[in-house]
């Protein structure tokens, strides 16, 4: 019987352990995502473009870094909580919503012209050869991760 439950227990944590980390693991991450190292190897990039991805990571690391320090614990809190603060009987309560919805919105528009401003830092940086190669990666792992949805 012991056997039997140890048996048990190490094929669920070698079963969780592989699917988390998937077949690539880097692949949770999204469509858009290409690792560097990936990068490197498949569009061939110079040592002056890697130094600048590098670059250009470091910059992105430091932005998410200092966001995540202005919004601390509290902000996470209050963000998780938004809604659910409110009181629907309140006079203003939908005065309250449409705030929050305008926020949200916000928050959505900033993300996609960062997203944009990223592509065209990529794009500054790849030739145009490896941009349409990066761009059919893209498209690729995009149509992977809506099969896997």
């Amino acid at each position: 019987m012991k056997k039997l439950i140890t048996g048990v227990l190490l094929s669920a944590c070698i079963a969780t352990t592989a699917y988390a980390g998937g077949k690539n693991s880097d692949e949770r991450r999204g469509g858009d995502f290409l690792p560097l190292h990936k990068m490197e190897r498949v569009l061939d990039l110079t040592d002056e473009q890697i130094a600048q991805f590098e670059a250009l990571k470091d910059e992105l690391k430091a932005e998410r870094q200092a966001k995540r320090a202005e919004m601390g614990e509290e902000g996470k809190r209050r963000k998780m909580n938004a809604l659910a603060g409110l009181n629907p009987d309140d006079a203003d309560y939908q005065e309250k919503v449409n705030a929050i919805a305008e926020q949200k919105a916000e928050k959505v528009k900033a993300r996609f012209l960062k997203r944009a401003e990223l592509r065209m830092k990529v794009a500054d940086i790849l030739t145009d050869e490896q941009l349409e190669k990066f761009d059919k990666l893209k498209k690729k792992r995009g149509k992977k991760q809506r099969q896997h949805s």
